[in-house]
């Protein structure tokens, strides 16, 4: 199988496991996830292939902006050093996408010993032409503690919707 078909099968059967989860259920996830993984803003912490959420203070207020990112960090930007690069969950509506594409992220950091490069995520970025998921943020405008989440749970991670973590 192919390492879509392999995602999507992982996706639909965490799918299909976590249907019926009630929302107190999720809320304390959330709190685990913030006692769990809660680390300091540091080099590794923002490396791409990370899971993280974070505050975050934009230079511009008047472009859209998101207070609170949920995001694949895909690691240093090319073009300026000080910021990163990050696919933000947040701005995926439908929760099945969510999951599909945090499924996928696991799949190619297991193939490639969890590291993970822009060009591995630009033939996914297609799918979301059009909608802000694809962002680049300022290192120093990112809050001093960030949750960085392991593979082993980005598929319940991505389940979470903006307001979880707030």
């Amino acid at each position: 199988m192919g390492i879509y078909s392999d995602a999507l099968k992982k996706a639909k059967e965490f799918i299909k496991a976590t249907k019926k989860e009630v929302k107190t259920t999720k809320r304390d996830f959330v709190k685990h996830f913030k006692r769990t993984y809660m680390d300091t803003k540091s080099k590794s912490s923002l490396e791409a292939g990370s899971l993280l959420t974070f505050d975050y203070n934009a230079i511009d207020k008047d472009k859209t902006f998101d207070k609170r990112p949920f995001i694949v960090s895909l690691g240093q930007s090319k073009k300026n050093k000080k910021h990163v690069i990050g696919l933000n969950i947040n701005w995926i509506k439908d929760e099945k996408q969510r999951i599909l594409l945090a499924s996928l992220i696991v799949e190619m950091l297991n193939k490639k010993n969890d590291k993970l490069e822009y060009d591995d995520i630009k033939p996914l970025l297609k799918k979301f032409e059009g909608s802000p998921v694809l962002r680049e943020y300022a290192v120093r405008r990112i809050s001093q503690k960030v949750i960085k989440m392991p593979k082993e749970v980005y598929l319940r991670a991505a389940t979470f919707t903006k307001g979880d973590f707030s």
